[in-house]
């Protein structure tokens, strides 16, 4: 018997468990792996250090800043280096450095002067109101030239999605509010700024920080597992929630060869949604069919440490993005030891490089020497790599990022409706409110908010009863 069950130890069910656990509830945390943090992992390699998943987090984000507070991790945090200054683009085969800020920005040649026209033009388009690809809302609003070489790349650095795919609401839901609101990107942006007396936003780009930590981001998975020492149960597998007597839920563990049932007052679900799918099917079809339905191409990471002479490119800058319109063969590659010190042993330089994603989904499942080679190969072309790798290591993700389609709202409609028809059961996740570290955590501090209010309300009708 157990007062909640968290499904899942990635950063969404860790979260929810160190908060749930805090608020004075009894906690059970299960997941199949053999360490906490799923996918953000962090691990050192002959003096490297690479991570699987997430590279950064993004602030100031306050449900992510007051966890990483509560856990004494200040000292730990890393900023993003100042070397890291440019952000680089593949434009006609070769990386090019792309201004950020809006007036460069217009004003670079990396764009044509026909693009330069047409983004002018933008206040004069007319609003659509309803939900549209990522694809779709940029060519209209913004030209074609500008869903290559802009949103194209950034779908693909953030979701490794397709843009004529990914839902410009769900994806970037700042420019669909400004579209609805002001029937102007631009417009917008600039009566944003007026109300703000010409301040610059408090998330806009001079106001973001990216940080990491020493030893890497999968310091906070453990960080919050040893706040949970006792209470997560690793090598776990849960095969089905389903309904017990009364309101309470049974969840079916198994460890090896060995299964049991275990009750519950409460359950949350911290899975991906294809393994969600899996363990509620026996609960209720709607929501497992809704879950299944997200699609998760595959996306592998690639490692490859390099000594410092053996690349031309000075990588001074976050690292590079590959349009598709340029038919690379990453995604994007990471500059990774400019990022953050101690990435890479003296003179010596880390980059990470993501293959497939919806793209390209069949090279992310090649062998892990295939993979090397690949990300080498882009290396040399594009970065001047003259020498091979001393360093190349690969993870592979057979179900990668969540892809929020047109109809992810109304998905998210039905999930929250099912929900709601079964008290106790609540679901949190990288497929709600985006993929980032932020979000995550953001989510699932919502997902506690309602967890404690449902057991706030059990209690008092017991207490009623009795």
């Amino acid at each position: 018997m157990a007062e909640v069950i968290v499904i899942g130890a990635g950063i969404s069910g860790l979260t929810a468990a160190h908060l749930i656990h805090a608020g004075g509830h009894d906690v059970t945390v299960f997941d199949q792996g053999d360490m906490p943090g799923g996918r953000m992992r962090s691990q050192c390699i002959d003096g490297f250090l690479m991570e699987h998943g997430a590279n950064s987090v993004v602030g100031p984000a306050p449900a992510a800043d007051n966890l990483i507070a509560g856990l004494d991790l200040g000292g730990e945090k890393m900023l993003r280096s100042a070397a890291a200054r440019h952000r680089y683009l593949v434009r006609d085969g070769r990386v090019q450095a792309l201004p950020v800020e809006p007036w460069r920005f217009f004003l670079s040649g990396f764009f044509t002067p026909a693009a330069r026209l047409r983004l002018l033009l933008e206040p004069l388009v007319a609003v659509r109101r309803d939900d549209e690809t990522v694809a779709a809302f940029t060519r209209r609003r913004f030209g074609q030239e500008m869903l290559d070489y802009v949103m194209d790349p950034l779908a693909a650095g953030l979701y490794a999605g397709d843009p004529q795919q990914l839902s410009i609401s769900a994806v970037f839901p700042q420019l669909k509010r400004l579209d609805r609101c002001h029937g102007s990107i631009i417009l917008g942006a600039i009566a944003s700024r007026l109300r703000r007396n010409g301040r610059p936003a408090i998330h806009g780009p001079g106001k973001r920080m990216l940080f990491s930590f020493r030893q890497g981001l999968g310091t906070l998975p453990r960080s919050l597992a040893d706040r949970l020492a006792g209470r997560i149960f690793l090598g776990h597998r849960v095969e089905s929630v389903q309904r017990g007597a009364g309101s309470r839920f049974r969840v079916l563990v198994r460890r090896g060869d060995a299964a049991r049932w275990i009750m519950a007052d409460s359950v949350v679900v911290a899975l991906p949604a294809y393994a969600a799918a899996n363990i509620l099917d026996g609960l209720d079809r709607r929501v497992a069919e809704t879950l299944a339905e997200i699609s998760h191409p595959p996306l592998a990471v690639v490692f490859l440490g390099y000594r410092v002479n053996a690349i031309a490119h000075p990588l001074d800058g976050f690292g590079a993005l590959m349009p598709a319109i340029e038919k690379r063969n990453v995604l994007g590659i990471l500059f990774s030891s400019t990022l953050y010190p101690g990435r890479a042993p003296p003179e010596h330089v880390a980059l990470t490089a993501f293959v497939g994603g919806a793209r390209q989904p069949q090279l992310a499942m090649l062998h892990p020497d295939e993979l090397a080679a690949l990300a080498h190969n882009e290396v040399r072309q594009l970065l001047g790599g003259h020498a091979p790798p001393v360093v190349a290591h690969s993870r592979c993700w057979r179900h990668g990022l969540p892809q929020p389609g047109v109809d992810h709202t109304q998905r998210l409609d039905r999930l929250a409706a099912v929900e709601s028809e079964h008290a106790g059961l609540f679901l949190t996740g990288n497929y709600f409110s985006g993929v980032s570290t932020t979000a995550c955590i953001e989510q699932a501090v919502a997902t506690v908010h309602r967890v404690e209010r449902h057991l706030a309300a059990q209690a008092a009708r017991a207490k009623r009863a009795a």
